[in-house]
């Protein structure tokens, strides 16, 4: 299917450039993780949720051991009952940093340029934080809870980013997200850094 045309005067639907992803986590492994952290919430066992959906307690059972490929209707009558839709049942979670190196971006000297860093819809709340960082500086070690989601970008300076006791380092432009669940924090050297923050929460 050919791309629409772009309108004149503006420029064209922005693309995510090439980030620096992991590797993928499988779709059904996804699908069991959310639905017995949906179903746990709701404090509902396995029979419960079967009498409430009419899907099997035995297929039920088989998603959450990610041992079953479910068809679109049984994840629809599973999505309405709890409250969601399949597109949250099926979201996988951020398993490692996706960082947009600066020097990756289109961006000619002498035009206009837009590029989409990231996108995703499943934030309900959000929080923006501007941070100035001192030579020699290392930030409160952080943690937002399951299923949130931090993206930095570095307006100046240099930052080296420690997720899970793995370092990144990311120079001004760069830009990063990964989940707001694991255990991280910046560090600074020889100059500082100023960085813009926006920490994502799920709507439930």
């Amino acid at each position: 299917m050919s791309e629409s045309p772009a309108i004149v005067g503006l420029p064209a639907p922005p693309r995510p450039p090439q980030a620096q992803r992991p590797g993928t986590f499988g779709v059904r492994t996804s699908l069991a993780g959310n639905l017995n952290r949906r179903r746990l919430a709701r404090g509902w066992s396995l029979r419960e949720l079967s009498a409430a959906t009419g899907v099997s307690k035995g297929l039920l059972s088989q998603i959450e051991r990610a041992e079953a490929n479910p068809t679109v209707d049984v994840l629809v009558r599973i999505a309405d009952v709890l409250g969601t839709n399949c597109t949250e049942l099926l979201r996988q979670p951020l398993l490692g940093p996706e960082i947009v190196r600066a020097a990756s971006l289109d961006e000619p000297e002498d035009e206009t340029s837009v590029n989409l860093l990231f996108s995703g819809h499943e934030q309900g709340r959000i929080e923006i934080y501007r941070t100035r960082l001192h030579p020699h500086a290392r930030s409160q070690v952080s943690s937002h809870g399951a299923d949130s989601v931090e993206y930095v970008l570095v307006m100046s300076g240099r930052v080296t980013l420690v997720v899970n006791d793995v370092p990144h380092l990311l120079e001004a432009g760069d830009t990063a997200r990964f989940s707001g669940l694991s255990s991280h924090y910046y560090t600074t050297e020889d100059s500082p850094a100023v960085t813009h923050t926006i920490v994502g929460y799920p709507r439930d």
